[in-house]
C-alpha cells in the first residue's frame, strides 16, 4: 500500500478511536510525552535512599532509572522485536491477524499472545485492570494507532522497556538488569538480553533465581527467534549461546529488593511505615522516593558484628536472634537490624518486639532518685532485702552495705535499685511514661526496678539518647524527605530548634546520669563495652538469661543491642555485660572510626 494511503488509514483510525473512546475519560490519558508515560500510573512502591542519596532498597514495585533509547543495547531491541512483535516496524499499532488469534483465544478460554508492542505499552500504562475482552476489542484498537501517531517507534520501545514487568518486583529493564545480573542495562550481553526478553510472557516461571536452566533455555529460544527474523547470524547466535552468565544472588525479600543485602529490609520497612503515617492515603500512590537517615557504613557494621556474634555463639549458647539500633543524639536512626535473617523472618525485634528490659530499666530508677534530690555520691544500702516475702538477690550474690549511688549502678545492684524504687515509685512510673517506654508499666516497685515490664529496643535506645542530649526529648525517626513519582515534595522534615525541644529531664540531672553511666563502662558491669574512648551505658539481663541488653552512647551516637530467642527460651550464660556489650563496642568503634 502506498505510504500516503497508509497514513490516511492511520489518521482515520485515530479519529475513529477518539470518537469511540469519548465516553471514557480519554482527556486524562497522556499519549504524546514519552518521558511522562514512563512515570504515569506506576504501581505503588517505595524507593529508599540513604542519607547520602544512595539507592539502598525498594519495597513494592521497583523501578530503576529510565534508560535512554540510545543506551539500550541493539541486541536487546532486536530480541524484543523478534520475540514479541516481529512486524513492529511495519504496522501502525495493530496487527489484525495476531489480534484475531488473541481475541479468539480469549473467547475460548485459552492463552495466546497477539498484541503488538504498541498495544502492550498501552495496556501496561492504562489498561491492566480492564476486562480483557473490552481491552482487546475496543480500547487497544482505539488507543494503539493514536500512540503511533504521537510517538516514534523508538519512543514506544523506550517507554515499553522502561515500564514492563520482569518479575522479582522489577519494572523496567534497568531494575531487572540489577535484580538478576547486578549490572546496568547498557552492559547486558546478547544472552542476558535474550533471557530478559524471555521473562516477559511468564516472569515468575522463567525467573533465573528460581530456575536458571529454564531461564537460560528460554533465552536460547529467543536467540533462535532473532536468527529466524534475520536479526542475528547463525555464527553470532552460537557465540551468544556460549556466553557465560552469572546470576546475581537474590536480594529480594518480603516484597522488596535490597542491593546491599536483605538485612536493610527492616530499616526500609520501618521508613515506609513512618512515611505512610505522615501522608494522606491519596499521597501514597505511585512510586515514591524516601530519603532516609540511614548511614550505609554503620548499617553494614551493625549487620556484620551481629551476624558474626550469632554465628559463633548460636549453637553453644542457644541464641537464635538479636537486634541493633544506632541513632544520632537527635534521634536520627542511622542503622537498624531487626533480627538474624530478614529473608527468613520479617518480625522486627528492634521496633516491634516488646521484651523485659531487666537492669536496663534501672536508668529510670536512678533518674527518679536524682530528680528527688539525690546525687551520684548519695548513699544507698546494698544489703540483703526481702520484698513481699521473697528475697531480692544481686546477680553475683554479694552485698556491700551502704555504697554511693554511682557504685550501686556500676555494680547493677538489685537490692539498691529496689530500695530506690520503693522511695520513688510514682516518679519512676511517670518517667517511663514520659520517655515513651510504656503507657502503663504496671507492677510494684520491684517490677519497675528489675524491669519485668515490656519495652521495645528502639524506645529504650531513644530514652538513653534523651540523657545523652542533656535531657531533651528524643523521638527516633528515619525519614528526611518523601517525593512523588515526578520528584515533587510530599514531605520534608523540619527539625525543631533546640530551644523548642521538650525538656523531659533537668540538664544537671541528665549530666549526673551521664557521669554515672560512664562509670558503668569504665569500672562496672559494662567494661566489655569500653571502646577506648568516652562512652556510657547500661547492661541488662532478665530471669534465666531470656534477654540480654547493652544500651549506651558516645559523644556522637546512641546504640542499643539485644540478644534472645523469639519464643523466650533461656540462653546459656549470656548476660548484658558479655556478648551484647562486645557487639556494642565493635559497632561503635567502627561508627566513630569512619565518622
Amino acid at each position: 500500500m502506498p505510504p500516503d494511503q497508509s497514513l490516511d488509514r492511520r489518521r482515520f483510525l485515530a479519529l475513529l478511536g477518539l470518537a469511540a473512546a469519548a465516553p471514557r475519560p480519554t482527556e486524562a490519558l497522556e499519549l504524546a510525552d514519552a518521558n511522562r508515560l514512563i512515570t504515569e500510573n506506576r504501581e505503588d512502591g517505595i524507593r529508599v535512599l540513604s542519607a547520602q542519596g544512595e539507592f539502598v532498597g525498594a519495597r513494592g514495585a521497583y523501578y530503576g532509572p529510565p534508560v535512554p533509547f540510545a543506551q539500550l543495547p541493539r541486541h536487546l531491541i532486536d530480541a524484543l522485536v523478534a520475540s514479541e512483535d516481529r512486524r513492529f516496524y511495519e504496522h501502525w499499532g495493530l496487527d489484525p491477524r495476531a489480534m484475531a488469534r488473541a481475541v479468539w483465544s480469549t473467547l475460548t478460554g485459552r492463552t495466546q499472545g497477539g498484541s503488538t508492542l504498541t498495544q502492550q505499552t498501552i495496556k501496561e500504562i492504562y489498561l491492566k485492570e480492564h476486562s480483557p475482552i473490552v481491552r482487546k476489542l475496543l480500547e487497544e484498537p482505539v488507543l494503539a494507532p493514536i500512540l503511533e501517531l504521537n510517538l516514534s517507534k523508538e519512543d514506544i520501545l523506550f517507554v515499553y522497556l522502561n515500564r514492563v514487568f520482569f518479575g522479582g518486583s522489577a519494572h523496567g529493564i534497568e531494575a531487572a538488569a540489577r535484580v538478576y545480573f547486578n549490572k546496568y542495562a547498557r552492559s547486558l550481553s546478547v544472552l542476558e538480553s535474550a533471557m530478559m526478553v524471555g521473562l516477559l510472557p511468564a516472569p515468575n516461571r522463567f525467573n533465573p533465581h528460581r530456575n536458571f536452566e529454564l531461564s537460560r533455555d528460554r533465552g536460547f529460544r529467543v536467540i533462535e527467534q532473532m536468527v529466524d527474523a534475520d536479526l542475528l547470524t547463525r555464527a553470532a547466535a552460537d557465540r551468544a549461546k556460549a556466553q557465560p552468565v552469572t546470576v546475581a544472588p537474590s536480594r529480594s525479600a518480603w516484597g522488596g529488593f535490597y542491593p546491599r543485602g536483605t538485612q536493610i529490609g527492616w530499616f526500609a520497612r520501618w521508613a515506609e511505615n513512618e512515611a505512610n503515617a505522615n501522608a494522606a492515603p491519596s499521597a501514597r500512590k505511585g512510586t515514591r522516593t524516601i530519603t532516609t537517615t540511614l548511614d550505609p557504613r554503620i548499617q553494614a557494621a551493625a549487620e556484620r558484628h551481629l551476624e558474626q556474634a550469632l554465628r559463633a555463639n548460636a549453637r553453644t549458647r542457644a541464641i537464635e536472634e538479636g537486634a541493633v539500633v544506632v541513632m544520632r543524639l537527635d534521634g536520627a536512626v542511622v542503622a537498624l537490624v531487626g533480627g538474624r535473617d530478614y529473608k527468613r523472618k520479617e518480625w522486627d525485634h528492634a521496633t516491634q518486639a516488646k521484651r523485659q528490659p531487666g537492669s536496663v530499666a534501672k536508668l529510670f530508677v536512678y533518674l527518679a532518685a536524682l530528680q528527688e534530690g539525690s546525687t551520684p555520691e548519695s548513699r544507698i544500702s546494698d544489703a540483703p532485702l526481702t520484698l513481699g516475702g521473697r528475697p531480692v538477690r544481686n546477680f553475683d550474690d554479694t552485698y556491700l552495705g551502704d555504697i554511693p549511688l554511682s557504685a550501686a549502678l556500676e555494680k547493677s545492684s538489685n537490692t539498691a535499685a529496689v530500695r530506690l524504687a520503693i522511695r520513688n515509685t510514682g516518679e519512676v512510673r511517670t518517667l517511663i511514661e514520659r520517655l515513651n517506654i510504656a503507657d502503663d508499666p504496671g507492677g510494684e516497685a520491684g517490677d519497675l526496678a528489675l524491669g519485668t515490664y515490656e519495652a521495645r529496643l528502639v524506645d529504650l535506645t531513644a530514652a538513653f539518647a534523651s540523657v545523652a542530649n542533656r535531657g531533651r526529648m528524643v523521638v527516633p525517626y528515619s525519614v528526611q524527605r518523601v517525593q512523588d513519582p515526578a520528584g515533587g515534595e510530599l514531605l520534608t522534615r523540619v527539625l525543631p530548634a533546640r530551644s523548642e525541644i521538650r525538656q523531659v529531664l533537668a540538664p544537671q540531672q541528665a549530666d549526673a546520669m551521664r557521669q554515672m553511666l560512664a562509670g558503668v563502662v569504665q569500672r562496672g558491669t559494662g567494661k566489655a563495652a569500653d571502646p577506648g574512648f568516652w562512652a556510657a551505658g547500661k547492661t541488662g539481663t532478665t530471669t534465666a538469661n531470656r534477654d540480654a541488653w547493652f544500651i549506651g552512647f558516645t559523644e556522637s551516637y546512641v546504640a542499643g543491642v539485644w540478644l534472645g530467642n523469639s519464643d523466650s527460651k533461656p540462653m546459656t550464660g549470656v548476660s548484658g555485660g558479655g556478648l551484647p556489650a562486645q557487639i556494642w563496642r565493635a559497632v561503635m568503634t567502627d561508627a566513630v572510626r569512619n565518622a
